[in-house]
């Protein structure tokens, strides 16, 4: 008898014995925990030194992932037992972007971590006396009682603007009081009904000082007993656009969880919202804020709207009203 007829006739009286062979069931490994965010120890106009601290569990070596050009993706830098590695040869007043994954160690019942969060290091730049240009007179826009909007025009550098300082005036003397690294800077903490004198100065990475621009004086707003609401209609051959402005210019008043309803004329139907959902029942429209848009705090403003057709003939929607936590007011149709 063959060896392979003995198979057959065994394979058959197994069946036969209704004998169910089983298969142990799989057994997931443990995926390493994530090492501690890297943090940059020293910077350089050519080198970045960063460390971050040990995953738990049995860990081989570490892997270094970085972006060394903007909008690249990650790519593997290096790998290394220890916990800490220094970058060289880097570019000046560059930005580099790194993380790091703990690999397992061979035989353990492990796999890698997920990445780290990302250390963002821009390295320093090389000497340069040279200050940026005057930024251009600034404008004021978007007064509260407690908040402004600044806006200069562009500095420029021989090599890079880094920031924009806005500076504001106490007594005749200039101090520097908020910034950003665009031209656009936003003003906090006001008084109501208060006159401020500022100036914008660029400042570049070296740290050199742009001349001070113009000055311009601006008052914030007075507080007011109860919050407000205008709306734009903008009509435009069978269409038209509703922009809802509430404001809340009160001291202490909150507004939230509010909603816009308005008599919505038949026939015409939503295109579009924008910061809020627009809905209709029968000839009743409503707004129902965005989850962003839903609180109005004191000084506060929020537009929101939508577009609509508008069949010849048909009138524009009216009788808007503001129904929220702190009461119902009217809106006034401009």
């Amino acid at each position: 008898m063959t060896v392979s007829l003995l198979r057959r006739l065994a394979i058959l009286a197994t069946a036969a014995l209704g004998v169910l062979v089983v298969a142990s069931p799989a057994h997931a490994a443990t995926q390493l925990p994530t090492p501690g965010t890297p943090v940059a120890t020293e910077v350089t106009t050519t080198s970045v030194s960063f460390s971050w601290t040990p995953s738990a569990g049995p860990v081989a070596d570490y892997t270094i992932q970085t972006i060394d050009v903007v909008g690249r993706p990650w790519r593997v830098l290096t790998t290394t037992s220890g916990t800490s590695y220094t970058h060289a040869n880097l570019t000046p007043d560059s930005v580099y972007e790194y993380r790091v994954i703990a690999n397992p160690a061979a035989g353990s019942d492990y796999t890698a971590s997920t990445p780290t969060p990302l250390l963002w290091v821009r390295t320093a730049p090389l000497p340069d006396p040279v200050p940026p240009t005057t930024p251009g007179t600034p404008l004021v826009f978007a007064i509260s009682t407690i908040a402004a909007t600044l806006s200069a025009g562009f500095s420029t550098d021989n090599r890079r603007v880094d920031a924009y300082w806005a500076q504001r005036q106490v007594d005749g003397v200039w101090t520097d009081w908020a910034t950003n690294n665009i031209t656009t800077i936003y003003l906090r903490d006001l008084a109501p009904s208060t006159t401020y004198t500022v100036a914008v100065v660029a400042v570049d990475a070296n740290g050199n000082r742009s001349p001070r621009s113009n000055p311009v004086t601006f008052t914030t707003r007075a507080t007011e007993p109860a919050p407000t609401c205008r709306v734009q209609l903008q009509a435009y051959g069978q269409q038209y656009q509703a922009n809802v402005t509430i404001e809340n210019m009160t001291a202490a008043t909150i507004v939230e969880n509010w909603t816009v309803t308005f008599t919505f004329p038949p026939g015409q139907a939503i295109l579009f919202s924008f910061n809020a959902i627009t809905t209709r029942d029968g000839t009743v429209g409503t707004m129902t804020p965005q989850w962003y848009a839903a609180r109005i705090g004191p000084g506060g403003t929020m537009t929101a709207g939508f577009s609509a057709s508008r069949p010849a003939g048909t009138p524009l929607p009216s009788g808007f009203t503001v129904n929220a936590s702190a009461g119902a007011f009217p809106c006034t149709i401009t």
